[in-house]
């Protein structure tokens, strides 16, 4: 059989299934699936890469000592199928996703990691269903943990997902981000929440910030701000978002450049 059209992971005790046909090998709908054949702690020293396009499914629950899953390939869907990503604890990312088009990640949970699902120049990504959770750790590097974070990347869904105890809950960046849409989120503080939602710049790329983005239909409570703008974040619109915020529910700075509209604020302790 041939090799071809695999996830590849150096990982040794991965056991990857192909949608090819053959017996044990693929299911008849040509989802390939991906879990640890004869690991029984289920850890990951090196991450695995999805590099091919395909339908994939997570078939156990699996520990990372630093970045689970890494997605850089068109049209993937990734299908967590209710198991968890687990990381060493205010490190590491769980999905990554960088350079793609056309990808969907969906149904699973992640937690104690820095970073849950870092999508970096990518298009027309939907992250939706998931359930990530941080250990509430403040805002001392490198011990930022952030739900989401969307960097020069477009048409990015965040959808329907609830972000638990992380210092930035869905993060946004740079100026080649634009045109993407967080909406019907649940995105909690703990004791140590910074922001809810913030756009800023990207690393190295100067002011700009995205544009153009919607956010809306969102719970964000107990933050020290729920939504935040930079200067040169411009041209978003937000609105009918609930906020239930501790000290300021939207900081805009640069205020009237976007449209901020509807929504329901209310300070919190």
């Amino acid at each position: 059989m041939s090799p071809k059209h695999v996830a590849r992971s150096t990982f040794p005790a991965l056991l990857l299934l192909l949608a090819i046909p053959g017996p044990g090998l693929a299911r008849e709908d040509g989802v390939r699936g991906l879990e640890v054949g004869s690991s029984p702690d289920r850890k990951l020293s090196h991450p695995i890469e999805i590099t091919e396009p395909g339908a994939y499914e997570l078939r156990r629950d699996l520990f990372a000592a630093d970045v689970a899953i890494i997605i850089r390939a068109n049209q993937v869907t990734l299908d967590l199928g209710g198991h968890a990503l687990r990381g060493p604890g205010g490190s590491g990312v769980a999905i990554r996703v960088e350079n793609s088009s056309g990808v969907e990640v969906h149904n699973g949970s992640l937690g104690s990691f820095g970073l849950g699902v870092e999508v970096r120049k990518s298009r027309n990504v939907k992250l939706e269903h998931l359930r990530i959770v941080g250990e509430d750790r403040g805002g001392t590097p490198p011990n930022i943990e952030i739900g989401v974070m969307i960097v020069d990347s477009r048409g990015v869904v965040v959808a329907h997902n609830v972000i638990v105890d992380t210092f930035l809950g869905v993060f946004v960046r740079g100026g080649g981000s634009a045109g993407n849409r967080i909406t019907e989120n649940v995105v909690t503080g703990g004791q140590k929440g910074q922001l809810g939602i913030c756009y800023n710049p990207a690393d190295g790329e100067g002011p700009p910030g995205p544009r153009g983005d919607l956010v809306y239909d969102n719970l964000i409570s107990r933050f020290h701000t729920g939504i935040s703008l930079s200067a040169e974040s411009v041209t978003n619109i937000v609105r009918n978002n609930d906020i239930a915020f501790l000290v300021m529910a939207i900081s805009e700075a640069s205020p009237g450049t976007n449209v901020v509209v509807n929504n329901v604020t209310v300070q919190t302790f």
